[in-house]
């Protein structure tokens, strides 16, 4: 993950570290450590982490030595950094509020004029604190809005028509990776989030999204897919897709088929709780809620299923950690406790949800999303313990990012 340089100012109730990019070198000291996995938390003497890394897990702790911050966690529970699989932050202000929240990686899976690379760019370099982004760009989908357009102009012909055919979205994929994405997303089915689309109409073809694919594919890079409908999300499995999002009216049959091909599943099932609250009394808000109320437990029983088949699902927002639209109040602990709640997680598979899993669906399992020697220090700690109070995990006392601590509450 990246840490900031420079000063980007004091976010509420914590304090957000402002020194320089280079790591600093802690000695973690007697924390309980959950560390990703679904492993039962553990005693540990001492995590020690240098140059940004966890270099020892120990269970003696080592004598002090000049310039290594020891924190005594005595009492408190050392976890990875919260890794947000599915979220639509564009801004700096955004990022540092879900770094706040111990999200310290992220994917932002839909962008409108670039705003999302060009806050992942100020992060990667330093500028501004906030999680480490991958980030997609404009959906790709048959009409895909006034924002895709003005972004790409050169595809401006189809802008009152439709993107259409392997070909076309062929080049469409080309030209984001052209611009830098990290990730190619396309749709399957219509939004859940509108009263005018129907989250159980088709979008793309099985084709077309193959043609993503294979295009993606040739520079590395996935293709994430919006999906509600049942043949939808089928097709979308054959195309190679290499998650699923949201997945509502998803069949049994499908989901053998991701478990087969490896395919992920992130939920995002706390975003349908705003979605479903009264935002008006207008016909088409009426209906809105009612579809939407509608489709809590359909998700909800998929969920489960996934996890008893043992495809990977892995927590995530929907949100824009912003100021004032209906997802804004989303954090991963919500998505967690949905879990926890009604889809049979145990807290300790929750965190893995979390953290681990998360760190599988941006391929960066590697790196990151787990406790363990030679992984990236991106850790949270909490007061409390989150497998007797689930609700702990909502505000981390401490936020470290790539071996500095970035936030820190008093």
């Amino acid at each position: 993950m990246r840490v900031f340089r420079g000063i980007f100012g004091v976010l509420s109730l914590c304090m957000v570290s402002t020194t320089g990019v280079v790591a600093q070198d802690l000695d973690l000291l007697n924390a309980t450590v959950i560390d990703g996995t679904a492993a039962p938390a553990r005693q540990v003497a001492a995590v020690l982490v240098r140059g940004g890394k966890i270099t020892a897990i120990s269970d003696r702790a080592p004598p002090a030595a000049a310039g290594v911050k020891r924190i005594d966690l005595t009492g408190r529970y050392l976890l990875p950094g919260l890794i947000d699989a599915h979220t639509h932050i564009t801004s700096p202000d955004a990022a540092a509020r879900a770094l706040q929240s111990g999200v310290t990686t992220a994917r932002s899976l839909g962008d409108s004029y670039h705003q999302a690379q060009g806050t992942r760019d100020l992060i990667r370099a330093g500028y501004v604190p906030g999680p480490e982004l991958l980030v997609a760009s404009s959906i790709i989908r048959p009409k895909p809005g006034a924002g895709f357009f003005v972004t790409y102009p050169q595809f401006g012909a189809y802008y009152a028509g439709e993107l259409r055919g392997p070909k076309l979205i062929t080049e469409v994929t080309r030209a984001m990776i052209d611009s830098g994405v990290d990730i190619i997303k396309v749709s399957a089915s219509e939004r859940a989030g509108l009263p005018t689309t129907d989250p159980r109409r088709n979008e793309l073809t099985e084709e077309e999204m193959h043609a993503a694919v294979v295009e993606a594919g040739r520079s590395g890079r996935y293709v994430a897919v919006h999906a509600h409908s049942r043949s939808g999300i089928a097709a979308a499995v054959r195309a190679g897709v290499h998650s699923i999002e949201h997945g509502v009216y998803m069949d049994d049959e499908t989901l053998a088929e991701m478990k087969r091909r490896g395919t992920f599943l992130v939920p995002t099932l706390a975003v349908l709780s705003p979605m479903g609250d009264s935002v008006g009394t207008s016909a088409a808000d009426v209906a809105l809620q009612i579809r939407t109320l509608q489709m809590m437990e359909p998700i909800r029983a998929v969920v489960r299923k996934a996890k008893a088949m043992g495809v990977v699902v892995a927590a995530a927002t929907d949100g824009s950690y912003g100021d004032g639209d209906s997802t804004a109040r989303l954090r991963v602990a919500d998505d967690m406790t949905v879990m926890v709640k009604d889809c049979g997680f145990t807290p300790l598979e929750a965190i893995a949800a979390a953290t681990l899993n998360g760190a599988r669906v941006l391929g960066i399992e590697g790196r990151t999303g787990t406790i363990r020697t030679g992984m990236e220090a991106d850790l949270i700690v909490l007061e409390r313990d989150p497998l007797q109070d689930f609700s702990a995990m909502f505000e981390p006392i401490q936020v470290i990012s790539n071996g500095r601590v970035a936030v820190e509450r008093p």
